[in-house]
């Protein structure tokens, strides 16, 4: 090997060793930030509907010819979360004859825990706002299931729940007086409702 093919071999090693010196000592570093979303699933039917009979059987005297049937709900949530309920209309319409009305008020729920998140207040994994009362229908979103402080994250077998509806005018002499003036005419009554679940913004720990 001649003298100047030496020092060209020599050179060449020299310019690679201080490449590849220089890529070592500065490597660049790429920062990569996410945010993971919590995951809310409503399982319900989506056809459910409040829907009763009614028919009378004297002056401001009636009978209840089909009771509205209960709804089962159950949520899938990675994050907290709140749930709400409203009616889609102001009124119940006649089956038979849409100018048969009765105000949503007519009719009042509760919802019943089936699953193993506790529902007894903010100091509990739920608090349901329905748990001793009965809450009346309303055009208006009712919040009516919060987190509490034991976090109410989980799947269906930890929020499972019930809706189980009641006629208003059965209970207090208030509301019975309220319903008495208003001439119901003999039909089947439907209306539809919304079960908004929406992301907690008081997260507990």
């Amino acid at each position: 090997m001649n003298t100047i093919l030496r020092k060209y071999l020599c050179f060449a090693v020299f310019i690679n060793f201080f490449v590849g010196s220089y890529a070592q000592e500065h490597i660049l570093e790429v920062q990569v930030a996410s945010k993971l979303e919590s995951i809310l699933n409503l399982n319900m039917d989506p056809n459910a509907r409040v829907e009763f009979g009614i028919q009378e059987v004297n002056e401001n005297l009636y009978q209840v010819t089909k009771e509205p049937e209960d709804i089962n709900f159950s949520i899938e949530s990675t994050g907290a979360w709140n749930v709400s309920i409203s009616s889609a209309d102001p009124y119940f319409t006649g089956t038979n004859d849409s100018c048969s009305k009765i105000p949503v008020d007519f009719i009042g729920f509760y919802i019943e825990n089936r699953g193993t998140n506790w529902d007894n207040g903010l100091f509990s994994n739920i608090a349901n706002l329905t748990r001793d009362t009965v809450i009346s229908l309303s055009a208006e979103k009712i919040t009516v299931l919060t987190n509490g402080n034991r976090g109410n994250i989980g799947g269906t077998d930890r929020n499972s729940f019930v809706i189980r509806w009641r006629f208003n005018y059965e209970d207090e002499a208030l509301k019975i007086k309220k319903f008495t003036g208003m001439k119901i005419k003999d039909d089947y009554y439907s209306g539809k409702f919304f079960i908004t679940l929406s992301e907690s913004q008081t997260q507990y720990k």
